[in-house]
């Protein structure tokens, strides 16, 4: 069973650099060579993204800690999100792009799945479910009063990131007819500055990307609801990470930094500097 990203196409950004091809490697092989490489989605905010050249984000930010814990130099390939999560555990993990053939050590932000981790044909060994995931709605308070269901968009706008979970729920819910209040964003920047900019008084997305807008709402007094939403299988999910099926070493040593990170209270700080509620990944 396949977990089914964003609709867009798969495409990569070189490493900072001269690219070359890359092999991901054990935990030995990386203390070696005390470099680390870390693989995330583009246009991923507020997990990860590019400045200009400069990788930003909470992943982001995680991979530095990681990298810090084991003594070496990290990097990061900032790659935009294949159409299923295999898809992206093969370019990313273990067999690289089509041109340059390059992987990374670890791929970040992985949507936990039992079927996915045990699949053979992944050559991937998913790990270390280290947040917890669900969708979400902000919206602005003076203008709507409440949101207790999503009938209140059938007069309302809401903005949303096109081919998302959250775009194909908002397309089927009530037979269609929240269809003339749906403002697409092609990107996920430009669904939140449809919100952020007044065009649409909500944003479905994420929680942690609901709270990122919220955040660049700045005044404005926003909530965060989570109304019913029936037909969506996976209301939420754990994130984890991923490294190639020999590199279970590397795995184990990461988890280990990332636990005491966690304990030490690490995780809520990235994440708050990001306006977003750090939250323990439910495995139930």
């Amino acid at each position: 069973m396949a977990l089914t990203r964003r609709g867009l196409l798969a495409g990569v950004a070189a490493l900072a650099g001269a690219p070359r091809p890359v092999l991901a490697r054990p935990y030995d092989d990386v203390i070696k060579t005390g470099t680390i490489s870390f693989a995330v989605y583009a246009e991923n905010q507020p997990w990860s993204w590019r400045e200009g050249a400069e990788p930003k984000g909470i992943d982001v930010e995680i991979g530095l800690g990681i990298a810090e814990g084991l003594g070496v130099t990290p990097s990061f390939l900032v790659r935009q999100a294949g159409e299923k999560v295999d898809d992206d555990l093969r370019v990313n993990v273990w067999r690289g792009d089509i041109v340059e053939r390059i992987v990374a050590d670890v791929m970040l932000h992985v949507p936990y799945d039992r079927v996915l981790e045990t699949n053979a044909e992944a050559r991937a060994v998913l790990f270390n479910p280290y947040f917890g995931e669900e969708i979400a709605v902000v919206y602005d308070t003076a203008v709507l009063p409440e949101v207790s269901t999503f009938a209140r968009f059938v007069y309302k706008p809401i903005a949303v990131e096109v081919d998302t979970v959250s775009d194909f729920f908002l397309s089927n819910a009530f037979g269609g007819r929240l269809h003339p209040s749906i403002r697409r964003g092609r990107i996920l920047v430009e669904a939140v500055q449809l919100f952020i900019d007044g065009e649409a008084p909500a944003f479905m997305g994420t929680r942690a990307q609901c709270e990122w807008a919220a955040k660049l709402a700045g005044s404005r007094t926003t909530a965060l609801p989570q109304p019913p939403m029936p037909g969506i299988l996976r209301p939420s999910w754990p994130i984890a990470m991923a490294v190639k099926e020999d590199s279970r070493d590397l795995g184990y040593a990461i988890g280990d930094i990332v636990e005491a990170m966690r304990a030490q209270g690490k995780l809520d700080e990235i994440c708050a500097r990001h306006g977003v509620t750090y939250r323990m990944p439910d495995l139930a």
